[in-house]
């Protein structure tokens, strides 16, 4: 037993290798769900004629965001002309509608087949998150593919930036950001030849995540990305930041342990 307490307690040299996933709250997510679930059944039964011009807007800039040689400028001004006699007409409630149906649609497009093939249901509805999704094997068959859940939170987040909807009732929650960047977060580097990227991609994921989530260990993850990158001293201060914003956390073990590791590197 005494064996056991110490290790549990001293810090031992480990591996930096875990980035820290955000907490997610299951039972608010599910109530999200339950209510983009209640909305997309009345956008089924019935949308104004300005809502569905809306939506038929959107379908067309994600088919020329998708190009190749894209030039969405006229798509977008097209469709934000539309979003602004829709809104003042009818208010937001109706787009919030909207947004759950073709939300459900998109969903439903990718758990339909187990590939990646760019279907006109995909590319209307995805646009630059379906083309950046089969570039990343987010749709491939596999341990690591996007969940239905998962899918539906990509989707709400591109579908208010795609519409510049950025603040209440279309921007995500703080629930939805943790959920959003959880999944960005837990994506594997596929490619050795782009480890780099994907690290930098990394560290911007836990600084726009920081700026949302107060309570996320945002120096444990980039101490964690640093150290991955190689750049040990700069991790190494990540590490103490942490000990020093949270010395009796949850997460404390574990940095002093990765700082046992940063502490073993440098003097090699």
């Amino acid at each position: 037993m005494a064996a056991l307490s110490a290790l549990l307690v001293v810090p031992r040299r480990v591996e930096p290798s875990w980035v820290p996933p955000p907490r997610v709250d299951r039972l608010e997510q599910r109530q999200l769900q339950e209510l983009e679930a209640r909305r997309s059944v009345r956008a089924r039964a019935g949308l104004p004629l300005e809502l569905r011009a809306v939506g038929e807007a959107f379908r067309h800039f994600g088919r020329v965001s998708s190009a190749q040689d894209a030039s969405p400028e006229l798509a977008r001004s097209a469709l934000l002309a539309q979003l602004a006699i829709a809104r003042e007409r009818h208010g937001d409630e109706p787009l919030l509608e909207l947004r759950a149906l073709q939300t459900e649609l998109f969903v439903a497009a990718l758990q339909a087949r187990s590939d990646a093939e760019p279907t006109p249901e995909r590319v209307e509805l995805g646009g630059s998150l379906f083309t950046l999704g089969v570039e990343r094997g987010w749709f491939e068959p596999g341990p690591v593919r996007a969940r239905p859940d998962e899918l539906g939170t990509l989707f709400r987040v591109y579908w208010a930036d795609v519409l510049q909807l950025r603040r209440h009732p279309f921007a995500p929650t703080l629930n939805e950001w943790r959920a959003y960047y959880r999944f960005l977060l837990s994506q594997p580097n596929r490619d050795p030849r782009t480890r780099e990227h994907d690290l930098q991609l990394q560290l911007g994921y836990v600084a726009a995540l920081a700026r949302e989530d107060l309570e996320y260990p945002s120096y444990l993850a980039r101490g964690v990305l640093l150290y991955q990158r190689g750049r040990i001293a700069e991790a190494s201060a990540q590490f103490v930041s942490h000990l020093e914003q949270q010395p009796d956390g949850p997460w404390t073990l574990r940095a002093k342990n990765y700082l046992a590791a940063c502490g073993a590197a440098l003097s090699e």
